[in-house]
This record gives structure tokens, sequence and C-alpha cells, in this order.
């Protein structure tokens, strides 16, 4: 939810932590709980330094490229930003970022 999202983190622009770049996420089989052969991509991710908070990992469209003019330590906008609370881990998903 974006509401659960703005609670946990706030206004702040994170700092990309680009390291080796987006990990691709492949798809799994619901029923096997293991990859499905195609090797096919579910998802990407890439880590975010939220000042004060911590690291957290961010999880994006299969699609999503890092766009022109991000960097390593760049501030970054999240575009529509989502968290979830599951227990204790805190899980976010959005649909691209953007330079601050």
């Amino acid at each position: 939810m974006p509401q659960t999202y703005t609670a946990q983190f706030g206004n702040e622009f994170p700092r990309i932590l680009i390291g080796s770049g987006l990990e691709s996420r492949i798809k799994f089989d619901p029923e096997t709980k293991r990859p499905v052969e195609t090797g096919e991509i579910d998802s990407k991710r890439i880590m975010l330094y939220y000042p004060g908070l911590g690291v957290q990992a961010v999880k994006f469209p299969a699609d999503f490229e890092l766009p022109k003019g991000v960097d390593d330590l760049s501030e970054v906008e999240l575009d529509s930003p989502e968290a979830c609370i599951v227990g204790r881990e805190i899980y976010v998903r959005a649909s691209g970022l953007k330079a601050h």
C-alpha cells in the first residue's frame, strides 16, 4: 500500500546502491516452488539506502531498466512506491524511479 510506504519511509529520498546492477528475479512455479524451466524473469530488484533507516531492497517490473543519469549513490525518487509488512519484514515495490 502507498500509505504503508509513506508511514515507513516518510518523504526521504533514498540513494541508489547500484553495485553490480539490477538483480533479475526468476519466475517460480507456485506448485513446485521451483524456478520455471524457461528462465523467465519475474521482476528486477535493486538496493536503496534510506538515510537514518538503512538499506532496503526494492522490486521493479521485469522490463525495468535504470534510467540514464542515475549513477551509484544518486538520490532517487520512486514512481508509485508501495510497501507491505509481513511479520518483521518490509517489502517494497515501485513501477520505476528517476534521479531527484
